[in-house]
């Protein structure tokens, strides 16, 4: 009798199977796709930066580079900041209208999240002190002019001026990088490169 008492399991039926695994597995896919459209709506780091943008002081930012041997990076924005000197009369023609320069400082912001070849990051290579794009290997000298590989042009970057002694970047100026035979800097790898060609 405790037998007949107990419920005994009904097997499930293969239409029944199927119809519940077709709902979970929609359902499955429906969710995954809205928590990914939700991404959309709260801005990436960086999205923020618009407009004319103080990074700091310009001496300080200088110094960093000079005592580092490395550009000055600024994530949120994607820039690496580096020296151009506007005394060089090539790198004064090309880059002077655009780019900061005050008392013997010369900055600039070069674009680096996104090589013109294919998009992809351009990490700084201290041992060549060259930009080299680990995707297909486009390099870029300490200016961000092409020196070879597959990218179209040099490294983009934005206007940028100095005002009350602190370097300002004009997000909303991003300039197209200079043609792959602007070579103002003329200057080799200092070392082994980082990315295999």
């Amino acid at each position: 009798m405790a037998d007949d008492n107990k419920r005994r399991l009904q097997p499930v039926e293969r239409r029944t199977f199927l119809r519940y695994g077709l709902i979970g597995s929609v359902s499955a896919g429906l969710g995954g796709f809205a928590l990914s459209a939700l991404g959309f709506l709260w801005p990436r780091p960086g999205d923020e930066l618009t407009g004319e943008v103080p990074i700091g002081p310009a001496a300080e930012i200088a110094a960093e580079i000079d005592a580092d041997r490395a550009p000055y990076r600024v994530p949120e924005g994607g820039l690496s900041i580096v020296r151009w000197d506007p005394g060089n009369a090539a790198a004064e023609r090309n880059y002077g209208p655009d780019h900061a320069f005050d008392g013997g400082v010369g900055l600039m912001a070069l674009f680096t999240q996104a090589c013109p070849h294919l998009g992809c990051a351009v990490p700084w290579c201290q041992s060549s002190q060259w930009f080299e794009c680990p995707c297909h290997g486009s390099r870029y000298n300490r200016y961000g002019e092409w020196t070879g590989g597959p990218a179209p042009r040099g490294l983009d970057r934005y206007a940028s001026f100095i005002e009350d002694g602190l370097f300002v970047v004009d997000f909303g100026n991003l300039i197209t990088g200079p043609a792959r035979t602007a070579n103002a800097l003329e200057q080799s790898p200092e070392g082994p490169s980082c990315v295999d060609a």
